[in-house]
């Protein structure tokens, strides 16, 4: 009999500890890298950006509060789809690849992709790049756009985890360019005036959120946006944080 009972207290205890990880399914759980100004970055110890306050306003528009979790980007896909993750907003681009693993949004910006160099140095083109040392983070289209442009002008690449290491490369002159979106390009250089850029016209991408396959918060998620776009929410956003392709 007391057995019996200490294994009842053992089941009961299991049981508790199972319920206590079930996730609230009005909380959604979202990755993102912070390290990616105007998009995600911290500020003051908090996690802030275009990202971010899109995805507080899907999140009210649909009655759902978030707990966002903060990781290395190349990171992010792995942890969605192992169920670590409810979905993803990061700056993330939807690329084929990508498509065999997760599921997407409808994209609510478009993204143009930009070479930040030192001002000094005068790149004006992709071919200025030949025999340089270029950054990308790892794991983003930036990096694969540089491998690409690469077998062109025959460059070495330095792929980093996030881009604010990839930035501190490029101020020691480690790296004498880096490859990565317009509108962060832009709020580096506003941050540090001896940098520039030039746009690589030839590549475009779109950022979306990425859920699991067959999430049942995707169909709600692009309702989200696409009235969030109607209303003027997303341009408003795109306005406050220097955003350019989310109008």
């Amino acid at each position: 009999m007391h057995k019996c009972k200490i294994f009842l207290v053992v089941i009961f205890s299991l049981i508790l500890s199972s319920c206590s990880e079930e996730r609230d399914e009005n909380v959604w759980v979202v990755g993102t890298s912070a390290d990616n100004p105007p998009y995600e970055y911290m500020h003051d110890g908090r996690i802030t950006g275009f990202d971010i306050d899109l995805m507080k306003q899907i999140a009210g528009h649909l009655g759902k509060d978030i707990k966002f979790k903060n990781m290395d980007f190349h990171g992010l896909i792995a942890a969605l789809t192992t169920k670590n993750l409810d979905m993803i907003i990061s700056g993330l681009s939807i690329t084929p690849e990508r498509l065999r693993r997760v599921d997407f949004s409808v994209p609510y910006t478009d993204a143009k992709i930009a070479v930040l160099y030192y001002t000094r140095d005068r790149f004006q083109k992709t071919s200025d790049l030949t025999g340089k040392a270029i950054g990308a983070q790892l794991g983003t289209v930036w990096s694969l756009i540089a491998h690409d442009l690469s077998s062109q002008h025959r460059f070495s690449i330095k792929s980093l985890a996030n881009n604010l290491l990839l930035v501190e490369e490029l101020k020691n002159k480690q790296l004498d360019a880096m490859i990565l979106e317009e509108s962060q390009a832009a709020r580096f250089i506003s941050i540090y005036p001896q940098f520039s850029s030039f746009n690589l016209e030839q590549y475009s991408s779109a950022f979306a959120v990425a859920l699991q396959k067959k999430s049942p918060h995707t169909k709600n998620i692009n309702h989200a946006i696409k009235a969030l776009r109607s209303n003027g929410t997303i341009e408003a956003l795109a306005r406050k944080w220097g955003i350019i392709g989310a109008e």
